[in-house]
């Protein structure tokens, strides 16, 4: 297969190294920087580089940005996030310092999804030498908002050319044909100002820590979880649902948020939310408290819904709105978006699965990883359907493909974020070959 030279391993290393220290976590925005200095600090980096390398860039409005090479034909998109969720707890190492630990790769966003976006951009240089004159347009298009919605390719999308193909780099390998709605809300009510609770840093995390402290009594309470993706909350211990049976029972019944928690939202509960939605070809729906926050002044409870690809926004927000009522809270929304549903029998899709079934064989596995490891590659390779949601869904023609291995553990929103360098330099040349063979699609 076609390895990294050992200047574009200096290359890739260097460049990633730059991206990980930039801690681009979403923060208040400012002038010029609509999600905090740090998201467009590594917007702003990246499409400096490219510019030094010869590639046209464009800044959209420091929202997100894009790097292109070729002048004329169809355009081919490959779309990835610059924006990090927080370090959390519990690293091992720096989180926003690039780490080797038993050849990995260890870092906030080595595979979430600054180690991809490299690996893309690597393949781009690779077509870009070879191709001076290419007959289709490549553009490598960034984001810096994609943890908190995607309001970064909204942006793009209405004063940018779309691409006429593409895929993201920022889900599971073989390919994803198919992502559950996502909806992102708080559930709000007046405080009673009897008691403190805090806890989980985003909606979209399974939060590894939460505080409580009884106003009355100056008695304090604390848990730790340990943190995963709201895609699979099963990966994770929820902090808040363990202080749930911490908390003395009369101030639980006193808060229609704790209340509420309680009957619909812990994963023993008699009533679980997501039992009143049937599963599909897209999965079950997954439910995650990611964030809670109760003072003098505030009380929101922030949960994270997965939905599967059946149902609609409008039949999720109706039923939160019944529970809601039942505890006198009100509903609001942080993020909503659709599902998404490819036909997993297209030229695009095909063109995926043969790239992987071909690479598959190539990728380093750990002694933990090879019974499901060999139990993948078994038979061909076939399409998913995930509860992580990416940017396919911001535009028409694009499909997600990798870089999580179907056979090894998780690791995006984790602790100690981590992957095996090998693997990491192999996208390089996976992603080149799509750029090939997206281009022969579109001919």
């Amino acid at each position: 297969m076609n390895t990294l030279s050992e200047q574009e391993i200096r290359t890739f290393t260097s460049i990633l190294e730059d991206l990980i220290a930039i801690p681009s976590v979403k923060g208040h925005p400012e002038e010029d920087a609509p999600y905090g200095p740090l998201p467009k600090k590594a917007l702003t980096y990246l499409l400096n580089r490219a510019k030094e390398d010869g590639f046209i860039t464009e800044n959209v409005g420091n929202k997100a940005g894009y790097i292109q090479w070729g002048n004329r034909g169809p355009l081919l998109g490959i779309l990835g996030h610059l924006d990090v969720v927080p370090e959390g707890s519990d690293w091992k190492t720096d989180a926003f310092q690039l780490t080797t630990v038993d050849d990995r790769f260890v870092g906030r966003g080595v595979i979430d999804d600054k180690g991809p976006v490299v690996a893309a951009y690597m393949a781009m240089l690779r077509f870009k030498e070879k191709n001076p004159d290419p007959s289709n347009r490549v553009r490598l298009i960034v984001g810096t908002d994609e943890e908190h919605g995607s309001s970064c390719m909204a942006r793009y999308c209405e004063t940018e050319e779309l691409p006429d193909i593409g895929f993201t780099p920022d889900a599971e390998f073989p390919c994803i044909f198919s992502e559950k709605g996502i909806y992102q809300m708080h559930f709000e009510e007046k405080p009673s100002g009897e008691f403190t609770l805090h806890g989980g840093d985003a909606a979209n995390m399974v939060p590894p820590y939460c505080e409580f402290i009884d106003l009355t009594t100056c008695t304090g309470l604390c848990t730790k979880g340990v943190q995963s993706h709201a895609s699979h909350p099963d990966l994770g211990i929820n902090a808040i649902e363990l202080m749930l049976d911490k908390i003395p029972e009369p101030v639980k019944k006193s808060s229609g948020l704790l209340s509420l928690m309680d009957k619909y939202f812990r994963n023993d509960s008699k009533t679980k939310f997501s039992s009143f939605f049937e599963s599909d070809v897209s999965g079950a729906m997954t439910t995650n408290v990611g964030i809670v926050n109760i003072s003098k002044d505030t009380a929101r409870l922030h949960v994270d819904i997965r939905f599967p690809v059946k149902y609609s926004p409008e039949e999720v927000r109706a039923k939160l709105e019944s529970i809601a009522s039942e505890f006198g809270l009100t509903v609001v929304d942080d993020s909503v978006q659709a599902p998404l549903f490819k036909d997993r029998d297209s030229k695009q899709i095909a063109a995926m699965l043969d790239i992987f079934d071909r690479y598959r064989d190539c990728f380093v596995y750990t002694s933990e990883e090879k019974e499901a490891r060999d139990a993948f590659i078994s038979s061909p390779s076939e399409p998913l359907a995930i509860g992580g949601g990416t940017y396919a869904r911001t535009m028409p023609n694009i499909v997600a493909f990798g870089p999580q291995l179907p056979w090894a553990k998780d690791e995006c929103h984790q602790a100690n974020e981590s992957i095996l360098k090998e693997n990491l330099y192999l996208l390089v040349p996976m992603y080149e070959e799509a750029l090939v063979l997206l281009g022969s699609v579109m001919a």
